[in-house]
């Protein structure tokens, strides 16, 4: 009987082992968890983030074309006086010597 006390001692110090080895486990696993949503709210305010420096980049790109845009009509009607600009925009273009609507892209 020594060795099956023996044996039943050496498995239930083995389960003990485990089952603490399975505690520390299951802790590092919740802090993973709680690092993840960390993460994940992170990411989520950097996307935030940069969809409004997007927004004000375009925003910024587009009135400094359409200022563009309008100091060359200036220039244009100075350096040719008498000559109609009024059909001219952005959102036009010259097809077969006409000013047409811009067609929008097929992207």
């Amino acid at each position: 009987m020594g060795k099956t006390e023996a044996a039943l001692e050496e498995k239930t110090g083995e389960c003990f082992r485990l089952a603490a080895e399975n505690a520390t486990l299951q802790a590092k696993v919740q802090e993973l968890i709680s690092t993840l949503a960390s993460k994940d709210q992170e990411m989520a305010t950097q996307a935030a983030n940069f969809k409004v420096a997007e927004d004000k980049l375009i925003g910024e790109a587009a009135t400094g074309f359409t200022d563009g845009f309008a100091e060359a009509l200036v220039q244009a009607a100075c350096a040719n006086p008498g000559i109609d600009v009024s059909g001219c925009s952005p959102l036009n273009e010259v097809v077969d010597d006409k000013l047409v609507p811009l067609k929008a892209s097929e992207e």
